[in-house]
């Protein structure tokens, strides 16, 4: 399994039964150095335990995702483009394809 590498900025959403286990807000810099947001549930972002109202922010947190090919980006570097498969998707565009480093990526 591939998994994404990001950041988890902040809890969005108190952690109360209407929204339990709560919604944190997570920042992606892709390959050309845009910032995405996605804003979900904490287990889809691997952080298990470390994500919580009270937990010390940004946190690294991880996407599954599949890697759909891969190219030469500016300067040489390797750019990957891989799909979150829509869950989560970027707040802005609902984008669910991001080109990133391959450094951002991890193998499970």
């Amino acid at each position: 399994m591939t998994s994404l590498r990001c950041e988890a900025t902040r809890w969005a959403l108190d952690d109360d039964d209407d929204f339990y286990p709560g919604w944190v807000k997570v920042r992606l810099t892709d390959a050309r150095g845009r910032e995405w947001v996605f804003f979900d549930k904490p287990p889809i972002f691997g952080g298990g335990d470390a994500l919580s109202p009270k937990a010390s922010y940004p946190v690294a947190v991880t996407i599954d995702c599949a890697i759909l090919r891969r190219t030469s980006g500016p300067g040489g570097a390797d750019v990957v483009t891989v799909s979150t498969g829509g869950r989560p998707v970027a707040e802005e565009g609902d984008r669910s394809e991001f080109d990133v480093r391959l450094d951002q990526l991890m193998e499970s």
